[in-house]
């Protein structure tokens, strides 16, 4: 599934040609992969049918969110997931960076961080560190995740309480948890701290709401980023200077 992939700021950092180049090889990377592939959407359609789970009750205390999160608030994998054709892109830009350290929160039921830790096969090294804060979504990630490969740290609780797991330093990060410009933008400046010099940091769902573009437009002008690139409208991709 080709992407609708393009250039937003700046041309000369050090992943733009590879970025760009996603779709020339999209085709043979998912016939290659098809097999794991296949087993990784299977793994998800099985999560799907367990239904929907009760959200992290950390919501509570987000004033303002965009969707329900009240303590009746339930979701299962097929609402939260990244499509497919994003994961594939993960997994193919794992394979290509070879990291040590992939950096991803939240991990939710799983589905994106199957794709990365297919990649890291592919790579053959780095590891997958991962946070999910709501134990229940996190027990099922941790299965899901060790049908994939072992290459990962997955840890029941947030981010910003563990940043010394995070070593070595991160040369991808996907930032995927709670969707508000103050949050997101408290965690770009954590997510420095701990990653290398031209490390690509990815933020999933811009068009969540009105607040979550308006942080996509104030990372994009950050003096601290060398490239931006889109994903449609839905991902967006900075590397830092």
């Amino acid at each position: 599934m080709r992407l609708n992939l393009k250039n937003v700021r700046g041309d000369r950092g050090v992943n733009n040609d590879l970025i760009l180049s996603y779709n020339t090889h999209q085709a043979a990377f998912a016939k290659s992969e098809q097999a794991t592939f296949l087993k990784i959407e299977d793994a998800i359609s099985k999560t799907d049918e367990k239904g929907k789970m009760p959200l992290w009750r950390g919501y509570d205390q987000i004033a303002d969110y965009a969707q329900s999160t009240g303590p009746t608030s339930k979701r299962k994998i097929s609402q939260v997931r990244t499509g497919r054709g994003i994961c594939q892109f993960y997994a193919w830009l794992a394979a290509q960076k070879k990291p040590e350290t992939i950096l991803e929160f939240g991990a939710a039921f799983g589905a994106s961080g199957m794709y990365w830790l297919a990649g890291l096969t592919i790579a053959g090294k780095g590891h997958l560190v991962s946070f999910e804060p709501n134990e229940l979504w996190c027990s099922i990630a941790r299965e899901n995740f060790e049908m994939v490969s072992d290459q990962f740290i997955l840890t029941a609780g947030t981010f910003e309480e563990n940043l010394p797991l995070v070593a070595p330093k991160a040369t991808i990060t996907l930032i995927d948890a709670i969707h508000t410009k103050s949050v997101v933008l408290a965690q770009f400046e954590f997510v420095k701290q701990v990653s290398e010099s031209g490390a690509l940091v990815i933020f999933d769902d811009l068009g969540f709401s009105e607040d979550m573009w308006d942080c996509w437009q104030e990372v994009c002008a950050s003096p601290d980023i060398s490239c931006a690139w889109q994903i449609g409208n839905r991902v967006g991709i900075v590397e830092l200077a």
